[in-house]
């Protein structure tokens, strides 16, 4: 074996060290999401749902946005789902200022036919949902919430890629305020986000 070689080899190598770059990086690539964002997606269409468009930003007007990531297979979508019927029928939302709407995490999984099944017919008691459902696809853009200028990260993405079910409350200004990620619906986790901004 040629050691004379393979040491130049060695040596050229550890020389070159740094100066060779498979592909430069570009700064705005390092860049997260901003802290105040929007967006816009499809709805259900019922009339639970106000229109067949849901505009984050038109909602906040009225107040924070209580959103529950979820899906037509997930069980503690469900339960989740059941929980807040239940508080908004016995008046705990009453007071406040805070919308819920649902939004469909899997759209690579699921249909919008499976997510209507699951969650808009009135006559399954535990998975109706008497708010806005959100079907977004998966290439839904976001925007910034005050310039109106389209983030380079989808929707998904945007809001960290949230499993399902995962509630997260957004403040007024388009920002994450506040998250939970319990799988099984509680009322204590419930009645945090209802009085965060108390």
């Amino acid at each position: 074996m040629r050691y004379d070689l393979l040491a130049l080899v060695c040596i050229s190598l550890s020389l070159c060290t740094g100066c060779i770059e498979p592909q430069s990086i570009d700064d705005g690539e390092l860049l997260a999401p901003p802290l105040h964002m929007t967006f816009e997606a499809q709805t259900l269409d019922r009339t639970e749902d106000g229109g067949a468009t849901f505009d984050l930003k038109e909602t906040l007007n009225d107040g924070p946005v209580l959103m529950l990531w979820i899906g037509a297979g997930c069980s503690g979508c469900h339960d989740w789902t059941q929980l807040i019927r239940t508080s908004m029928d016995e008046g705990q939302f009453n007071g406040s200022n805070i919308s819920v709407v649902s939004v469909h995490r899997w759209a690579q999984f699921e249909t919008t036919q499976d997510v209507s099944d699951t969650f808009s017919v009135a006559s399954n008691k535990t998975h109706y949902t008497p708010w806005t459902v959100v079907v977004p696809q998966l290439d839904t853009p976001t925007f910034e919430f005050n310039s109106g200028q389209k983030t380079a990260y989808p929707l998904y993405e945007a809001y960290g890629n949230p499993g399902t079910p995962t509630l997260q409350l957004i403040d007024q200004d388009g920002a994450l305020a506040w998250q939970s990620k319990t799988y099984w619906a509680n009322e204590t986790v419930l009645e945090e986000a209802l009085s965060f901004f108390d």
